[in-house]
């Protein structure tokens, strides 16, 4: 019998389970059941491998799905498909060291919304109406709820930050689509790099 060569050096047992896997192209597929067609015995072994990879998914060990995986998913496809659209989404690029030397140049005020809030802007696009800004906040407590007219990134320079049952920790983002509202808080105080509209609105103070 002349063993088949879909793969450079591949025996035909090798090319048997691949067959059965369903792992080869259709040409080669071909290539091998001309072989597969005059040996009964590598038929056997092809039965044999298909019958073993019917079973492996049954005996395979149940794996437990991590806490809160969806939701990490979710908010890390958030952070891919919703946020800010102009170039200041690029600021997010940079490194938390690099983003923390630009705090010393910049003028602090205390965010509306009675918080204890410190905030501070870096950069504004007036042509997409967005804004790159920091927030600071020594102690633990709730931030102003407030409602985006736009995307929204956050990410986590110092501290904690916490939305919904989720705490992010330094270098984690958090993404928020524009038309949605929230009241985030952080647990013992945080230092936040956000890129936001400059029409988002405190909805109480």
């Amino acid at each position: 019998m002349t063993s088949p060569e879909p793969y450079p050096n591949v025996d035909a047992a090798d090319t048997a389970a691949l067959y059965a896997l369903d792992a080869l192209e259709a040409d080669e597929r071909k290539q091998f059941e001309q072989v597969l067609s005059d040996s009964g015995e590598l038929t056997q072994a092809v039965h044999e491998f298909e019958e073993t990879a019917a079973v492996l998914a049954y005996s395979a060990l149940s794996v437990p799905m991590a806490e809160n995986l969806k939701e990490r998913l979710f908010q890390r496809i958030a952070a891919e498909q919703v946020g800010p659209s102009s170039a200041l989404i690029k600021l997010l690029d940079f490194s938390i060291a690099e983003l923390k030397q630009q705090i010393a140049k910049l003028s602090w005020s205390l965010m509306p919304g009675n918080s204890g809030a410190e905030v501070a802007t870096w950069q504004v696009d007036k042509g997409e109406r967005e804004v790159a800004f920091f927030v600071r906040k020594a102690s633990g407590g709730l931030f102003p709820n407030h409602a985006h007219a736009s995307g929204e990134t956050v990410l986590v320079l110092d501290g904690d930050f916490v939305v919904g049952s989720q705490i992010y920790g330094v270098g984690e983002r958090v993404s928020s689509p524009g038309g949605t509202s929230h009241q985030p808080e952080t647990q013992h105080g945080c230092l936040l790099f956000c890129v936001s509209s400059m029409d988002d609105e405190i909805l109480d103070t």
